[in-house]
């Protein structure tokens, strides 16, 4: 019976070529859209869990509460992780890391060459304790144990020593510090939340973290709980040792565990986070919405066109069942009917998926490749898409199939008086719903970047290079190179600075001085006085220049404040000039001498808070800004590197254009918006299959009716109308579903954004006349055709 089911099914499929092609394709369509979407959701909640003892690895936060509003960050006192684990049982071990010189990127030499390295990292040697590293080369047993040791990645040990036993060899640090190479480890997976390319022992960087403190909070601490360890058991604890090392009136800051596995998907709120592979929730979310709407368009499409067409199956089925045939055995039928397309569309679906996986690696920014897609979970996860597909695109038409009654299919009037023409319509509504609200959220997307890229920043980034200038071996060096740029004709303007807009800074407070225990977050950039010049900052009261002034033995920080600071403090920008910034540099050592306008040196994500350049030379200026003005900026640039070697023969020319960085920080909002876009553009392709093949069997069961109407004289024009405007109702009702739908949606990603849109009502009448426009050229394809045929074909049976 099977078999005779399967020819059955199969000679049905191809007796009706044009709607089982119609059903093929928008199948074939979702479920390809579908696996991809699910491919990537997989990736970002995979993140970390290859780590054997992922279950009882946390990550410290600091809570840290300003008075009128907290921060949590990622980093912690370089103290929090031994204390804790000697005074608290129930922590197995801890490992503390730090970011090469709070981020810089290092200038190496090795094997003759120089390089800049990215993602180098001090670490104690219990990381191997703690998280999976696979050793290649060496003991990963004492390889960071001991100071002057460092382990490389296998990609950065390809590319320093090629060809070459890395181990033993030995790299020069910006110029003074020489490493051994202990070891090489596989690279960190791309689902891995640490990207470490290099890892120094942190013995070697003990002198400057000697004495262990409770005030600089520069350290990513992670735990190794006990298996039974309660998490919020130890944060009690946590805070019980706080106070027992640390006087309530000093405790600036809490702290708290973050689990392994919330990490990469759960840290948009928390900054000072060392890792690059940050997720968001809310795209993850996103792209479950779309697969899932994406799967039930095309299972719709199945639905509507199978029902359309079932009163031309009502004899088949009423002889079926006049013979014997049970209802289970018509509906096993009619699934199995359903299964054979859905196959076929799955073969179809994952052709597309290895065709197109280059293109999609670079719309999501991923680096999927075939292992991924044929991987026995993913594969497995095919055949359940598979079986989803069955049971939902099969079930109306088998349930509404099997149950014709054969005392009435038999007469040659029947009419089926069934739903089914209300089903239809539902479903084309709710198809047409959520390519309408994918097209009011793409458009909204992009608005909102449009809005980022053209929002006033406070300062200028066009034009501004910054230059690392990390492998300088003296102060002088960097003034000559300073000196040097500035007889280059397309050079404006050269200052030194800690850092630039957008590549943070240096966390401290302020305090109001009518109430010390009121405090304000303050990023701090240690600069020179011509940073605003080369900014294009507009200055608001005093001068600048005295930040340059340093007198021997002279511990005053000058310093140039935001309008947030000085409104914080309680002055004018003209009040402020002369007075102290309470506790940005201990007590009263911060001197204001300058008060600038506010301007974005965060994302959009973040409001704006206090900022200060200074003097103190607490940090180091580790980028030379540099202001071009030339159409040529390549030639420009290739002057400035040939001044660089010849002044820094044994450092790597590193740079990055202000206005390019800037473009990274809204990399994920990009992505997030290409990928709506195209999967709208398929959500509304599969849709419009559905639409054209409804259009095409209206038409067919409407051919008579329509030579008739033709005869009597009516026009093209009023027989496309005709089979056009039930469509089209259908579509302006589905306008009214999804506008609500979309504005709840975009209201809660655009309140991510301290500076955002506000969303217009006629975005909701574009979307609403793009998709009348596109469902009535496809249906007017069919129309058209009907209209235009010769009525004596139509009328000749008659």
């Amino acid at each position: 019976m099977f078999t005779n089911y399967l020819k059955i099914a199969i000679r049905n499929l191809m007796k009706n070529k044009l709607f089982s092609g119609l059903n093929l394709m928008g199948l074939a369509l979702g479920i390809a859209v579908a696996l991809l979407l699910l491919v990537f959701v997989k990736e970002e909640l995979s993140f970390d869990r290859y780590h054997s003892k992922y279950d009882r690895i946390y990550r410290s936060l600091a809570k840290v509460d300003y008075g009128d509003g907290e921060e949590t960050w990622a980093t912690v006192p370089n103290s929090v992780g031994p204390v804790m684990k000697n005074e608290i049982p129930g922590i197995e071990a801890q490992m503390r890391m730090w970011e090469f010189n709070y981020g810089e990127k290092a200038m190496i030499n090795a094997n003759g060459n120089k390089f800049s390295q990215e993602n180098f990292f001090w670490a104690d040697s219990s990381l191997m304790e703690i998280f999976d590293l696979k050793f290649l080369a060496g003991d990963p047993n004492t390889a960071l144990n001991g100071p002057n040791k460092v382990i490389l990645s296998k990609s950065v040990a390809e590319r320093y020593f090629p060809g070459m036993e890395a181990v033993s060899q030995t790299i020069k640090i910006e110029n003074s510090l020489i490493l051994e190479v202990t070891g090489v480890y596989e690279d960190f997976p791309l689902n891995s939340t640490l990207d470490a390319a290099i890892i120094g022992s942190f013995p070697t960087v003990g002198r400057m973290f000697r004495a262990l403190t409770w005030d600089n909070s520069s350290f990513e601490t992670y735990f190794l709980l006990n298996a039974k360890a309660n998490p919020r058991t130890i944060e009690k604890q946590m805070a019980d040792v706080l106070d027992k090392y640390v006087p309530k009136d000093r405790q600036w800051q809490k702290f708290a565990l973050q689990a392994l596995k919330e990490v990469h998907l759960h840290s948009a709120e928390i900054s000072d986070s060392y890792t690059e592979r940050s997720g968001d929730p809310q795209q993850v979310r996103i792209l479950i919405i779309l697969a899932i709407v994406i799967l039930v368009i095309a299972c719709i499409n199945y639905m509507n066109l199978a029902t359309a067409r079932a009163q031309q199956r009502f004899r088949e089925v009423g002889i079926t069942k006049a013979v014997g045939a049970t209802r289970a055995q018509l509906a096993g039928r009619f699934y199995l009917e359903t299964a054979v397309l859905a196959a076929l569309a799955l073969g179809i679906a994952l052709t597309l998926v290895l065709l197109f996986l280059p293109l999609f690696n670079q719309i999501s920014g991923k680096q999927f490749d075939f292992k991924a897609i044929l991987s026995p979970q993913v594969l497995l996860g095919l055949l359940g898409l598979w079986a989803v597909v069955v049971l939902l695109a099969g079930a109306y038409p088998a349930l509404l199939l099997s149950a014709f009654n054969p005392k009435n299919l038999l007469q040659a009037t029947f009419q089926q008086k069934s739903s089914g023409g209300l089903l239809r319509r539902s479903l084309v509504i709710v198809q047409f719903s959520a390519s309408i609200m994918l097209m009011i959220c793409t458009v909204l997307f992009y608005q909102q970047l449009n809005f980022i890229q053209q929002q006033n920043l406070g300062y200028n980034p066009e034009q501004v290079v910054a230059i690392n200038m990390a492998g300088a071996q003296d102060p002088a060096q960097v003034a000559t190179f300073s000196n040097a740029c500035k007889s280059i004709g397309a050079v404006l303007d050269v200052c030194q600075a800690q850092s630039f807009p957008g590549a943070g800074a240096s966390g401290r407070m302020v305090s109001r001085p009518s109430n010390l225990e009121e405090t304000f977050p303050v990023g701090t950039n240690h600069a020179d006085n011509n940073v605003l010049k080369v900014l294009g900052i507009k200055l608001l009261a005093g001068n600048p220049a005295p930040m340059m002034d340093r007198v021997p033995g002279d511990t005053t920080v000058k310093v140039v404040v935001n309008k947030m600071v000085s409104d914080f403090l309680g002055y004018t920008p003209e009040e402020a000039i002369g007075k102290k910034a309470t506790n940005l540099f201990g007590y009263d050592r911060a001197e204001i001498v300058g008060v600038m306008d506010n301007f974005h040196f965060q994302d959009l994500h973040q409001p704006i808070n206090g900022y200060a350049f200074h003097n103190s030379p607490s940090e180091a200026k580790s980028y030379s800004l540099v202001r071009l003005n030339t159409k040529d900026l390549k030639g420009s640039m290739q002057q400035i590197q040939k001044v660089f070697d010849q002044i820094l023969p044994s450092s790597a020319f590193d740079y990055v254009f202000l206005d390019e960085h800037l473009d990274t920080l809204y990399r994920r909002e990009h992505r997030t918006a290409m990928v709506v876009l195209v999967f709208s553009c398929l959500s509304i392709l599969i849709a419009c299959l559905g639409l054209f093949g409804l259009a095409a069997f209206t038409a067919e069961r409407r051919t008579k009716e329509i030579g008739v109407r033709k005869v009597l004289g009516a026009s093209v024009g009023s027989i496309v109308r005709l089979l056009s405007r039930d469509f089209l109702g259908l579509v302006l009702i589905s306008l009214v579903f999804a506008a609500p739908v979309a504005w709840y949606f975009m209201q809660n990603w655009l309140n991510a954004f301290a500076f955002r849109i506000e969303i217009q009502w006629w975005v909701f009448v574009l979307a609403g006349f793009l998709s009348l426009l596109i469902a009535f050229l496809t249906v007017s394809v069919q129309s058209v055709r009907a209209a235009t045929a010769n009525p004596v074909k139509s009328l000749r049976s008659e």
